[in-house]
């Protein structure tokens, strides 16, 4: 995460905690990329059903990933004779937005990394942030492991939602 400070040497080898914090950005990174590409196919389902006819003005497309899941989650909830892939959808949807934390987290926490005695790493976000004029302050703290586990429930929630939402791209279309 950071190198340590101009002037000072460490007391113990750079090595392990240069390992470490390259582990721990990668993991970072494929959590981020695994939100990315539901978010994609989030927008993407959204475009496809803004195409269908008489529904250009029904589906709200906006900016916010969290407003596009919602206005998502209500197209598809609107669908007249839906077949059991929206139900799929919106049940993968609701997956992935149990993870909304995760994601704010990653992109806006700053981390900070410990190591044990066999170089196992845990990670500690830590997020401010300003809700209704007040200061807010969360952490998350990961083992390694608990963070592979989370990365891979996170990973394949992502993928089952892009599957579940091409299904339904590929019905409107």
């Amino acid at each position: 995460m950071t190198a340590p400070a101009p002037g000072l040497v460490p007391a113990l080898p750079q090595e392990p905690f240069d390992t470490a914090a390259d582990s721990v950005n990668a993991w970072r990174g494929r959590c981020l990329d695994a939100f990315a590409r539901a978010e994609a196919a989030v927008t993407e389902c959204l475009v496809c059903l803004s195409t269908v006819a008489g529904k250009e003005q029904a589906i709200r497309m906006p900016h916010l990933v969290g407003q596009r899941m919602e206005a998502l989650n209500q197209a598809l909830a609107a669908i007249s004779n839906p077949g059991p892939e929206v139900g799929h959808a919106q049940s993968a949807l609701t997956a992935l937005r149990a993870h909304g934390g995760l994601r704010t987290m990653l992109c806006h926490g700053v981390g900070s990394i410990t190591l044990d005695r066999n170089a196992r790493w845990t990670v500690v976000l830590r997020l401010t942030a300003l809700r209704s004029r007040r200061v807010v302050r969360d952490a998350l703290t990961l083992t390694e492991r608990e963070a592979a586990d989370l990365r891979d429930e996170l990973v394949r929630a992502s993928k089952i939602l892009c599957a579940q939402l091409g299904q339904v791209r590929a019905r409107s279309s």
